[in-house]
């Protein structure tokens, strides 16, 4: 059974990725940050959100092990800036594949600690890459990039390939920028296999802090009268590119076996939609008035892209994805789980 690592795998994308390699073949090794609340892989813990220094088991020498109730999985507890047990955890996993998805995603956040967000999507990607380098491990990394990395699509007037020139325009941006060409540098100069994957706006079940589920989340408590019926926005003029994470995951498996080593994929739809369109529907699935209040303070950022619209059609060719899922049925997807969710906290 080959053995894999999985990084941010109690985050949005992780989490469904588990749930994918579960079900496959493979020895999963789910490396989280220490004492998270473990909701989004809640299934495979028996009920349990958080645990106890003592319930931890002991792996690797140290008590970092969470309890699961599945045999191929083992959830740790490990902090990617931790280079001293990530070099230990690599070393003696060798895993086949690693997949890198453990970042701090948040483009507000990182214009408010710009460095805890280059020492996370930075420093924590060359603590992936060091120990593979160090003991020759024969491991393909599959990095999570980001289409934040390309700055807008206006300034060039067509969708993003690979190729464009990445000109982002917040830390975070930059941080994915800096990680990918480490990927590559590492690809380059050491022949380690490498996958870029550079996701543009995912969305779906689970998800939080986008604009979508925000949106899905501020509607289900309003239909069951545990807010007022108001909602506070951001900037609604901007256009993205939304695919749904049901989507996204056959794309990553596809360029993990498939994919060439050292080459960048865009996932993406291909089709914008503006954020204000994704309220409009989210609001359709209300049985209430509900007031909008746009351009929030709080809600803006210091810069925002207007459109970020990205070409699939390198993975297409390349490896036969093609996206399925339309934005309505996932927002309806998401508004069900939302109201369900927010039903049993009541």
């Amino acid at each position: 059974m080959d053995k894999i690592i999985i990084t941010g795998a109690n985050g949005f994308l992780g989490s469904h990725l588990v749930d994918l390699c579960v079900k496959k073949d493979y020895e999963i090794y789910a490396l989280e940050r220490p004492n998270q609340n473990y909701k989004n892989l809640i299934y495979y813990t028996e009920g349990k959100e958080t645990f106890s220094k003592k319930e931890k088991l002991k792996i690797f020498g140290e008590s970092i092990e969470i309890p699961t109730n599945n045999t191929k999985l083992k959830i740790i507890e490990c902090d990617i800036k931790n280079a001293l047990l990530l070099e230990k955890i690599i070393k003696k996993i060798k895993p086949k594949f690693i997949f890198h998805f453990a970042a701090q995603p948040y483009i507000i956040p990182s214009f408010e600690d710009p460095i805890d967000t280059f020492n996370t999507n930075v420093i924590g990607t060359i603590n992936i890459f060091e120990p593979i380098k160090k003991y020759n491990i024969p491991t393909r990394v599959i990095l999570a990039c980001s289409a934040t990395e390309f700055g807008t699509t206006s300034k060039i007037g067509r969708l993003l390939k690979e190729s464009d020139p990445l000109l982002a325009v917040h830390p975070y941006g930059i941080s994915k920028i800096a990680a990918e060409l480490l990927a590559r540098q590492y690809f380059l100069n050491f022949e380690i296999e490498i996958i870029n994957l550079r996701f543009f706006n995912i969305t779906g079940i689970r998800r939080i802090n986008d604009a979508p589920s925000d949106f899905i989340r501020k509607i289900t408590q309003i239909d069951l009268e545990l807010i007022a019926p108001i909602i506070e926005v951001g900037n609604l003029r901007p256009y993205r590119d939304f695919l749904d994470v049901m989507d996204i995951i056959p794309a990553i498996f596809l360029a993990t076996i498939k994919g060439k080593s050292g080459e960048t994929y865009n996932i993406c739809s291909s089709k914008k939609i503006q954020i204000r369109e994704i309220l409009n529907i989210a609001l359709s699935f209300s049985k209430k008035e509900i007031e909008v209040r746009e351009n929030t303070p709080r809600k803006l950022r210091a810069i925002d892209e207007d459109i970020i619209l990205g070409d699939n059609s390198k993975i297409k060719k390349e490896l036969g994805w093609q996206p399925k899922i339309p934005i309505e049925t996932t927002l309806n997807k998401m508004f069900d789980y939302w109201l369900d969710y927010y039903k049993k906290e009541s």
